[in-house]
């Protein structure tokens, strides 16, 4: 006589039981039959690699726009390094002349500072921070 093959295992305690058991021969619990996907059962290999080429497609599109983006947020953080460079090097460069300036006795710094308080305000209240060059300038200014 030849053993029945095992078919599926009891969900609750792993023993392998024969097809068409009712009941775990370990444990006794009545065993549950799982069924295969509906889409599993189908041979759809065509379908199947229409799709994923159709995600591949997707997935490249996705990796490129990526790689754009990467590529201009480098581009974008290398600018921004470089204004900052840019602006550490004006800001010594003010500093210098003015303290030549200040220990030459031709400008007070204190005064300087001042005046220089009260036009960033005056440009913050304004909203322009950066002059509009498209403006007349008043040369007495």
């Amino acid at each position: 006589m030849q053993p029945p093959t095992i078919a599926h295992y009891c969900q609750k305690c792993r023993a392998a039981n024969p097809l068409g058991q009712e009941f775990c021969a370990r444990c006794g619990t009545r065993l549950m039959i799982v069924v295969e996907p509906a889409a599993m059962r189908h041979d759809a290999t065509e379908a199947t690699t229409a799709h994923e080429e159709h995600l591949l497609e997707r997935l490249s599109i996705l990796e490129n726009r990526l790689a754009r983006m990467a590529e201009k947020l480098e581009r974008g953080l290398t600018l921004l390094l470089r204004q900052s460079e840019n602006t550490y090097a004006t800001r010594a460069l003010v500093k210098t002349l003015v303290d030549a300036l200040a220990e030459t006795g031709s400008i007070n710094t204190g005064e300087l500072e001042r005046k220089w308080h009260e036009r960033c305000e005056k440009e913050a209240a304004d909203g322009s921070s950066v002059p509009d060059k498209t403006k007349s300038r008043d040369p007495s200014t």
